[in-house]
């Protein structure tokens, strides 16, 4: 088994287009705070390749991660071991 079949991996990707950061006269790297989050598809653990979905803002990222998992049948565990689950039933927002 390899190592990153253990593990439910969600990418985050920010948008870099026409943007361009310089202060006191060096370039910095920035991103707009929009992007795209997509979860990576893993055999193991039955999560298929899905289409990445957009985001707007920080705010959104968690509540897109969510909708994901629940989509997908991911059920989050508290260190307390009490799941918290998200009906896959439920109408997406």
């Amino acid at each position: 088994m390899k190592k990153d079949a253990r593990m439910v991996v969600v990418n985050l990707r920010f948008w870099t287009n026409d943007l361009e950061v310089i202060n006191e006269n060096k370039k910095w790297a920035a991103c707009w705070e929009c992007g795209v989050a997509k979860l990576e598809p893993n055999k193991s653990k039955g999560i298929l390749n899905d289409k990445p979905k957009p985001f707007n803002s920080f705010e959104d990222i968690i509540p897109l991660i969510r909708e994901m998992f629940r989509k997908n049948k991911i059920v989050v565990v508290s260190k307390n071991r009490r799941p918290r689950i998200m009906n896959p039933k439920r109408k997406t927002m």
